[in-house]
């Protein structure tokens, strides 16, 4: 009985070397597929980042700092004021032609697309719509009816 014991503490600490070493070789080959399933978690972080949708009336804007703050229009987007971070890559458009962050103006009717990223919300698109009988139209008309 005293063979067994001290025969299966030195094929313990084989098999385990051998387990080790199995092991070793799969996490340095595993590494490689360990940094493909983080692109893989980090893919699907970005696909999961739900794309939203804020549609109503520009209230505040700060061109210098690429900020707008949108009142939703409609009850089932809430009442609260979306701020927005209008990301440089973003497409921003005025009537159907491209604009920049200069055109947009407080008061105009816009619908942006956008992201939550760490909390903030991030604007991927903006359109905005002219307003029937825009203000630089009702002036002409004032001053053909007087």
């Amino acid at each position: 009985m005293l063979c067994r014991p001290r025969l299966a503490v030195p094929l313990l600490a084989l098999l385990a070397a051998l387990l080790a070493g199995c092991g070793g070789g799969e996490q340095s080959g595993g590494s490689g597929d360990g940094g493909q399933g983080q692109d893989q978690q980090q893919e699907s972080k970005k696909e999961t980042r739900e794309t939203k949708i804020a549609v109503g009336n520009v209230v505040a804007v700060q061109a210098d700092r690429r900020r707008i703050v949108v009142q939703p229009s409609q009850q089932a987007e809430g009442t609260e004021e979306v701020p927005l971070n209008v990301r440089k890559t973003a497409e921003i458009t005025l009537g159907g032609e491209e604009a920049e962050m200069g055109d947009i103006a407080e008061g105009q009717q816009a619908q942006a697309q956008y992201i939550v990223k760490n909390d903030v919300n991030r604007a991927v698109s903006v359109q905005l719509f002219e307003a029937e009988g825009a203000p630089e139209e009702q002036p002409q008309g004032e001053g053909t009816s007087n």
